[in-house]
């Protein structure tokens, strides 16, 4: 090999390394941005003197090793026969133990809940999830709250970011027994959402490595569907959210909260809130028929 061929092989391979270790820092700061973990553990159900069960999932070896996830399973406080089962997909910044109170109205309306931290937040492994870490986590509870409520109308529950979580499982054919989704605060995909944030001036299709992109996957929806938003919410703009309502099928409802900001409704706005989880329960008590997925 000639010196000049050498060089130009070397050349090239620091070249490539640094392009790869370019796109590996853009995808953990995509990442970073959009989850923002916490590790806080400070809160347990506990504290409202409910039954509760601390609940370990294996998932991976997708996106590193193979992990446990952290989850609360809280059993319905009712005699009813099979109540109804909701799984809790929190947003960004905060896990379960930030959200509980979000979590206990759920179960104050009479739901069992099983409450997920994705890889990266509270007790669960890792450190930094990612768009398909998120999923895969989501599809283990999934499994997991059928194992543990089979015989009971099992509801996806999902705010903020978590909705956009939400939306995938809801979406997919691993959900597609499932009598309901709620998405709380939620938006339309990360390309649009980055147009209101201080990093709009970033050319993402570029580089982009973390979608969320609930606006393609609403039209493939095949169960009824409550949207909920605040009119003062100051995370993602009432536009998006109605967008997002739009492009999902029949059966669907939408409630605007007047006065409430992006993480309230169900704690500030409990009336409301409640009036709507009811209705989408006799939604889907009265359906009839298979959907068609598009």
């Amino acid at each position: 090999m000639s010196h000049r061929t050498l060089l130009s092989a070397i050349t090239a391979v620091i070249l490539t390394c640094g392009i790869l270790a370019a796109c590996t820092s853009i995808d953990d700061f995509q990442r970073q941005v959009i989850f923002r973990p916490s590790k806080d553990v400070g809160r347990t159900p506990a504290e409202y003197q409910v039954k509760f069960e601390d609940v370990w999932l294996k998932v991976g070896p997708l996106g590193g090793a193979q992990g446990k996830l952290h989850a609360w399973w809280i059993p319905a406080s009712t005699n009813v026969i099979d109540a109804p089962a909701a799984l809790y997909l929190h947003g960004a910044a905060y896990g379960i133990s930030a959200n509980l109170p979000r979590i206990m109205k759920l179960h104050d309306e009479g739901f069992s809940v099983l409450a997920i931290d994705y890889r990266g937040f509270g007790k669960s492994d890792g450190e930094l999830p990612s768009e398909a870490t998120a999923y895969e986590d989501t599809r283990a509870a999934w499994v997991e709250l059928t194992r543990r409520a089979p015989t009971s109308k099992r509801y996806i529950y999902g705010h903020s970011l978590g909705g956009a979580i939400a939306m995938e499982l809801a979406s997919s054919p691993d959900a597609k027994d499932a009598a309901g989704l709620v998405m709380e605060s939620a938006f339309t995909s990360v390309s649009e959402m980055q147009q209101f944030t201080a990093y709009k001036w970033i050319p993402l299709a570029a580089v982009q490595t973390q979608f969320f992109d609930s606006l393609a996957k609403a039209p493939k929806l095949c169960m009824p569907t409550l949207f909920m938003h605040g009119s003062n919410d100051y995370r993602i703009p009432l536009a998006v959210a109605q967008k997002l309502f739009a492009a999902a099928p029949e059966p669907k409802r939408w409630l605007l909260v007047e006065g409430a900001r992006h993480v309230d409704i169900p704690t500030r706005y409990t009336p409301q809130w409640s009036a709507a989880m009811k209705e989408l329960q006799t939604l889907s008590s009265s359906r009839s028929g298979a959907c068609r997925r598009v």
